[in-house]
């Protein structure tokens, strides 16, 4: 497998997006007005530790951009070293990025080891959950498809 290194820097070049209180200064660029944003993940502005029942605790997010026509999401996930989000799936497919560290994604059954770099996509419906190993957090970069929404299962 080939390893893919972003070391801390992301570019995104997207249309319509509306960029999170955390990018930043995104710039509109070309003759569709698109916006460009280039920001560093390792400096952004973690929003406070998730208490939401089924998801991890300490989990943390940071909001990166929002598609006003889909409703889809991108942004940072923090999850804490030795934590697991349970056995659940979204309505549109989502894409993600492992920035820094390594978590296990069981998908359908089927176990996964995510490294950094690792590029996984989660079609929507797709049952899966999240467990990171008890060394280090990981970090990872998401995306959605249309609006986020969490369908827990019965463990």
């Amino acid at each position: 497998m080939t390893t893919l290194r972003l070391s801390g820097l992301v570019v995104a070049m997207t249309l319509g997006i509306c960029i999170g209180a955390n990018a930043q200064t995104p710039v509109e660029v070309g003759a569709s007005g698109g916006t460009a944003l280039v920001m560093n993940w390792e400096s952004v502005e973690w929003e406070p530790p998730s208490s939401r029942p089924g998801f991890p605790d300490g989990l943390r997010n940071a909001p990166v951009a929002n598609d006003p026509e889909t409703g889809g999401i991108t942004y940072l996930a923090r999850f804490p070293a030795g934590s697991r989000f349970d056995m659940h799936w979204h309505t549109y497919t989502e894409t993600v990025v492992v920035l820094q560290g390594s978590v296990d994604v069981v998908i359908e059954g089927t176990r996964y080891t995510a490294t950094e770099g690792s590029y996984i996509i989660l079609p929507g419906g797709a049952h899966h959950e999240w467990q990171v190993p008890p060394e280090a957090d990981v970090v990872l970069l998401a995306r959605r498809d249309g609006p986020a929404d969490f369908h827990l299962l019965d463990p």
